[in-house]
């Protein structure tokens, strides 16, 4: 029977930024258990990579801008390579619509200054802001930079939080039982089943979205803008090997088990998103199509605190799409939980578990 520090449950984004937050406030001794076969192959690997700080949620938003901060002036002890491609990002909404509360005061651009890279794109009546500081982000890098000298168990599935009295003391994997001082867990939309005798009611709403990206087309530049429309009928896209990463912001709540499915009808949706917002491009056609997880809480904001019920249990889960853009600030938030109990980042109450105790819980999937 082992024994650590630390126990983080999950190597995605969210495991791994607190592994590192912690190591960095002098935690040495972290485990942290991964049931898939390497260190995020599910969520974080399976997104679209951009760099998007204007996020609905004020809590978020400051995390995302906080943490990108970080991710441009990261030491090369950190990460060797430049982890974001500032190739721009344009954001569009419907005027006079709810995204206005999320962006700067005014609209400071055009949609020909999109049809300036991209031709193809709708001649819409909408407002436009341009981020020219943002554009993609280097998944693994920034993951193999969080996971630099931390030990990774994969194959590892927990089955239970293991408790003494009020308190987490270790988990059960199988027949193995490892103590611990401390209980992380961060494994997305994994994360009900470890809610027995918490303080939460299996709060977390995993659902699936699908990526596509297409053949190749001889116009479009690989250093072109991230574009992505907002409101109902949300879409986004960018340049990836030679033709366009594509989504069409679809969202299906699943069993995390079957998140990595493909859904037979996806193609002729995105199809009828691509012919809004790209009519020049109605006839594309898909090269690789995937699908990956995003769990929600239900207020949308991140869950990142204590457990109200048990001590030394603590949660880094529901990011809701925004684990990487936001990772540095949810390690820098849990580790101070962790180490200091108590934490004064503007953003920590709102991500606290405590406001979900109350909440029923989600229906069955």
């Amino acid at each position: 029977m082992s024994a650590h520090q630390v126990i983080i449950i999950g190597a995605g984004i969210a495991g791994a930024s607190t592994a590192w937050a912690l190591r960095q406030a002098g935690v040495s001794d972290i485990l942290i258990l991964e049931q898939g076969a390497q260190a995020g192959m599910h969520s974080t690997s399976r997104n679209a990579a951009i760099l998007r700080t204007a996020i609905e949620q004020p809590a978020l938003q400051r995390m995302a801008r906080e943490s990108a901060e970080f991710y441009r002036s990261a030491p090369a002890s950190f990460a060797e390579q430049p982890l974001i491609d500032t190739v721009g990002l344009f954001v569009t909404a419907d005027k006079h619509s709810n995204a206005q509360n999320r962006m700067p005061s005014a609209a400071n651009s055009c949609v020909a200054e999109i049809r300036a890279h991209y031709p193809d794109f709708l001649d819409a009546d909408v407002d436009v802001w341009h981020f020219a500081d943002e554009g993609t982000l280097d998944i693994h890098g920034l993951l193999q930079a969080f996971l630099k000298e931390q030990t990774v168990r994969t194959h590892c599935k927990v089955d239970e939080i293991i408790y003494n009295n009020d308190g987490a003391c270790g988990v059960r994997c199988g027949d193995e039982i490892i103590n611990a001082q401390q209980v992380v867990v961060a494994n997305g939309g994994w994360a009900n089943h470890l809610c027995s005798n918490t303080g939460l009611n299996q709060p977390f709403s995993p659902s699936r979205r699908h990526l596509m990206v297409s053949g190749p087309l001889e116009h479009i530049g690989q250093q072109l803008p991230v574009v992505w429309c907002t409101g109902d009928n949300e879409f986004y896209f960018r340049p990836e090997s030679g033709g366009l990463l594509i989504s069409a912001c679809d969202h299906e709540l699943v069993d995390p088990r079957y998140g990595e499915n493909i859904d037979p009808n996806i193609i002729e949706y995105i199809a009828t998103k691509t012919d809004h917002w790209l009519p020049g491009l109605s006839d594309i056609q898909p090269k690789h199509l995937w699908s990956g997880l995003r769990t929600f809480s239900p207020d949308h904001n991140s869950i990142v605190g204590p457990d109200p019920h048990k001590d030394n249990l603590f949660w880094a889960t529901g990011l809701a799409g925004h684990g990487m853009t936001t990772a540095y600030s949810v390690g820098q938030i849990l580790s101070a939980w962790m180490c200091d109990k108590k934490c004064t980042h503007p953003s920590a109450n709102d991500l606290l578990p405590q406001r979900l105790v109350d909440v029923p819980r989600l229906a069955a999937i």
